[in-house]
């Protein structure tokens, strides 16, 4: 507070000074930079921010980046077609954007100047920015779609004039000062404003947009152009709109012409027009996005379709400033764009109209999910920053940098960010940028900063960056994300270097870098016998030879360094699956594509080279990915694990770590274990590798922590449970081709087998996973089952006929009963039942399994799902359970037996009798006596397994 005070007198005389010469400042001839200089910077320099990097910031870590006005002919850029005045950063990421304005300018009414700050912030998905003339100062919420016809009022969420700054500065250094945001006051205020009428996500609301482009020129095209295939549908759309989009942000970088695109929708014949203009562009930018094709050129569009896309682009009418839209926030709506494709439909007799689909791989799938900005983040950092670290961009020259499966190219953006980013930084330095700057690498920009030179640019994303994806869509929207990356800051200075040098281009081509094809599937593919195919086979199949397609690169020892996000569950036909079992060195997989490619990612590295994937955890805990453990753990360095408890990826239900590989013998490290939930950082801890190792391909636990060791330790000297009983799954009743005789489909989907009713004798009780819970079974007459061989897999060796414990499959706790009745079971159940000669009773094993310990030890030590969607207990998991056993013939033993089959006994009767009870009362003196009986069977179990209070206090959470 008395910090406040201090800068409220600081802040008093520029007030004065302002009051005292007011009617000169709103004169015609004061300008908006003096406004700037004289006010506008004193007052955020008052907030803590470095406005002239004082400091000495590199460029990557400028607190305040300042802009140019842009000027065309001596004047300034229409409106909505120049950059933020101020853009406020923290560790290089953008907060918050002020608009300056000349005191002349009557803020509180402004509606198009208001619209131009919440058009900047909008589209660069910041959620306040700040409106500024220092006579006034107004805040807007800029997660709200900015309107053409919105008031200067409409989301404004703060006003004030200059006379009520000292009234008003708390709240606004509380919530705009450099320290208020790095104290989280910033994000408080934004959170506890959040989902107010009218908030929109611009990637959201972009997507939509494309996603009508697409239709309405899909339509079009294919009326006007029968005979076209629909794989020619798809490639004509996508390159107009391709194009359409590049131009269109160039125009407002002041790369390319203003209303450059607008100009031709006041004519006819607009395709033609963008044809010449496509043309033009492509001796200009020379990099095959505006190659000339000539069935693509000599479409047909009607002229309304196009000039509906393109008006709508242009300020009044287009909410989005392209000047600050971020390459990133574009590649999402891409990926999203990506996930579907056109297709043909018969209208009638040989006439067709278009329709978007979702592609099949991603209806598989579940979806597209676009990885999220600080995923890519940080696994760049971790391995590309790690691989240049305190090297000299002569040394990193030569650095080869891959995605795999590169989709709309997330990865390869941040890669070549990331390379921007610490060039820039290197040249900058004292020591090199006299150098630098005659040696062309950098050049002088605005308020004395410097921007790296577009051939050095070009330079970098050719020598460094590869990436390689079996869509040739997605293939075609990396080369243009990149392509926008490069261009992003370029502006009049990339206009001037094509004026001064008429043979220079401003983007160089990728065809050597980013390659259509199938990273797993090689051309010894057509090699297979017996492989028929079409021609829609070979197009799904896109045999790729990395080898071939990349042989410097190969002949060098492969890429230095691999990262992605590589595909989960892609299906693959018959021939796929065995090309793959005979091509890859662990044979026993599950058919997930994410685990083969991990291997691939490890054959494209050279030796010490750096992978980085985002993967789901199930390499880690999946009983069928052993072979695949053992091999990774005994061949590659695992440098860190970074799990995430919440859902990375919005809509998915998979949950995801970060694994950043080193390809390296040296397997005997530390792992950095870093586990995270939502936002927040939980623990960390190492984990060495050869203890992975002598696992001998179990599964890993990578939860488990150390203080756990002594009671792991203690208690796996005990049997385990698969050695005490026989583990069975209950019965699967449906799946087509099963059974005797085989199921239809028809059967699948009527379910004759199964009723809620007793239909004849041959109905049995049949019991599922939700009719039971600890201690309970809820059937109620209202499950029954023909049992025999008509079932898919009615597996008879799940001694339903004998007393057994049933256990629940789905969930993340063991959730056991018993049953006497002879109960069916079905497949999302398992039965334990007595080997013979064990001399435990049912009720003994079945105290132990839904005690406190057994499960803590589960969830913690054998398998840790707590809280996640999909969490199953698995047959594997309680095969290994660890189980005390007596010799009751010791009296001792019996004893401590027979003390925990009779709290069991007590608690089952417990069970049934708190579930028929009526009173309420009586209801719940029944549910504390289970409670008590509960904490005895605790009390048992802990004794039985040898526990100290020390380790019991672990278990409780103490």
């Amino acid at each position: 507070m008395d910090d406040t005070y201090g800068r409220i007198d600081q802040l008093k005389p520029l007030v004065s000074l302002f009051s005292a010469n007011i009617a000169q400042y709103k004169g015609g001839q004061y300008d908006e930079a003096n406004t700037r200089t004289d006010f506008i910077d004193k007052f955020f320099t008052l907030l803590d921010w470095d406005i002239t990097n004082n400091q000495g910031f590199s460029e990557t870590y400028r607190e305040v980046v300042r802009e140019d006005k842009v000027k065309i002919d001596g004047s300034q850029k229409a409106k909505g077609t120049t950059f933020p005045d101020y853009s406020f950063r923290i560790g290089g990421v953008r907060k918050f954007f002020v608009e300056a304005k000349r005191p002349s300018v009557n803020i509180k009414d402004a509606a198009e100047s208001a619209y131009q700050v919440r058009r900047y912030a909008y589209t660069a998905k910041l959620p306040l920015s700040i409106l500024t003339n220092f006579e006034e100062f107004a805040v807007y919420d800029t997660r709200i779609k900015p309107g053409k016809d919105d008031k200067a009022s409409t989301a404004r969420i703060f006003y004030c004039t200059f006379d009520q700054y000292e009234q008003h500065f708390e709240f606004i250094f509380s919530t705009f000062s450099k320290n208020a945001i790095l104290k989280g006051s910033f994000d408080k205020y934004i959170e506890e404003n959040k989902n107010k009428k009218g908030t929109s996500e611009v990637d959201a609301e972009l997507l939509a947009l494309v996603e009508e482009w697409r239709v309405a020129l899909a339509k079009n095209i294919a009326k006007n152009n029968p005979g076209l295939s629909v794989y020619n549908l798809n490639m004509v759309v996508q390159r107009i709109i391709d194009r359409i989009v590049f131009l269109r942000i160039a125009e407002d970088r002041g790369i390319e012409d203003e209303k450059l695109l607008l100009t031709i929708t006041k004519t006819s014949n607009i395709y033609e027009k963008l044809v010449l203009i496509f043309t033009k562009a492509n001796v200009k930018y020379n990099a095959g996005l505006f190659a000339c094709v000539d069935w693509i050129d000599s479409v047909r569009i009607d002229d309304k379709v196009l000039s509906n896309i393109i008006v709508n682009l242009y300020y009044p009418e287009c909410p989005y400033e392209f000047s600050v839209l971020p390459v990133e926030i574009l590649g999402s709506i891409y990926e999203r764009f990506l996930g579907k494709t056109i297709r043909l439909r018969a209208i009638k007799g040989d006439t067709y109209t278009a329709v978007i689909e979702e592609k099949p791989e991603v209806k598989k799938a579940g979806g597209v999910f676009y990885t999220p900005q600080y995923i890519v983040d940080y696994i760049v950092k971790n391995t590309i920053g790690e691989k240049i670290k305190n090297k000299s961009p002569e040394e990193i020259a030569s650095l080869k940098i891959c995605d795999p499966a590169c989709g709309s190219g997330s990865f390869l953006v941040g890669a070549y960010q990331y390379l921007l980013n610490y060039h820039l930084d290197y040249y900058t330095l004292a020591k090199n940028v006299k150098a630098a700057l005659k040696n062309g690498k950098i050049y002088e920009a605005a308020f004395q900063s410097h921007k790296l030179t577009i051939e050095e640019k070009q330079r970098i994303l050719t020598s460094n960056i590869f990436g390689v994806d079996i869509d040739s869509q997605a293939v075609e929207v990396s080369k243009l994300s990149l392509y926008l990356k490069l261009l992003e800051n370029e502006g009049k200075e990339a206009q001037g270097r094509l004026f001064r040098h008429s043979d220079f281009a401003l983007l160089p081509s990728l065809e050597d870098n980013i390659k259509c094809g199938n990273s797993l599937i090689g051309t010894n593919f057509y090699a297979q016998p017996d492989l028929d195919l079409t021609d829609d086979d070979r197009i799904k199949v896109n045999c790729f030879d990395w080898e071939k397609e990349f042989p410097a690169i190969f002949k060098a020892g492969g890429f230095d360094v691999v990262v992605g996000n590589p595909p989960y569950g892609a299906g693959f036909s018959h021939h796929e699956r065995k090309y793959l079992l005979n091509n890859f060195r662990i044979p026993n997989y599950q058919y997930d594509s994410y685990l083969f490619f991990i291997e691939k990612s490890i054959q494209l590295l050279k030796q010490e080279g750096q992978l980085g994937l985002i993967i789901p955890n199930t390499w880690l805990l999946n009983l069928t990915a052993g072979e695949l453990r053992k091999y990774l753990f005994s061949n590659i360095q695992i440098e860190k694990i970074v799990h995430y408890m919440n859902k990375v990826f919005k809509d998915a239900v998979v949950d995801t770590e970060i694994v950043v590989f080193r390809n390296s013998i040296n397997n005997h490290n530390d792992i950095e274990i870093n586990i995270y939930d939502k936002e927040d950082f939980i623990f960390s801890q190492q984990i060495n590798q050869k203890k992975l190792i002598d696992l001998d391909g179990l599964p890993v636990n990578i939860f488990e922590r150390k203080e756990y060791q002594s009671i792991k330790e203690k208690i796996e000297i005990f049997p385990k449970l698969d050695v005490l009983c026989k583990i069975t799954q209950g019965a699967k009743p449906f799946q087509v081709g099963k059974g005797k005789p085989p199921q239809t489909r028809k059967i699948v989907e009527n379910k004759p087998f199964v009723s809620d009713v007793k239909k004849d004798e041959e109905f049995v009780p049949l019991l599922r996973g939700s009719m039971m819970n600890k201690y309970q079974i809820f059937w109620n007459n209202d499950y029954w089952i023909r049992f025999g061989d008509c079932l898919a897999e009615p597996r008879y060796s799940a001694s339903y006929d004998k007393e057994k414990i049933i256990i629940r499959q789905t969930g993340d706790s063991l959730i056991a009963t018993y049953d006497k009745d002879k109960f069916i079971v079905r497949d999302n159940l398992y039965t334990i039942v007595n080997i013979p000669s064990v001399n435990l009773s049912l009720k003994y094993i079945l105290g132990i399994l839904n005690s406190r310990f057994l499960n803590w030890y589960y969830q913690n030590i054998v398998n840790n799902e707590k809280g996640e969607a999909l969490a199953q207990v698995k047959r594997g998991h309680l095969a290994i359970l660890p189980i005390p056993t007596l010799d009751i013939s010791i009296t001792a033993d019996k004893t401590k037996h027979d003390n925990l089959v009779s709290f069991v006994e007590k608690m089952l009767e417990l069970k049934q009798k708190e579930a028929a009870e009526p009173n309420q009362q009586l209801k719940m003196m029944i549910t504390r006596q289970i409670e008590g009986v509960d904490k005895a069977i605790d009390t048992t179990v802990y004794g039985l397994y040898g526990l100290t209070e020390d380790e019991v206090k672990v278990v409780e959470g103490g």
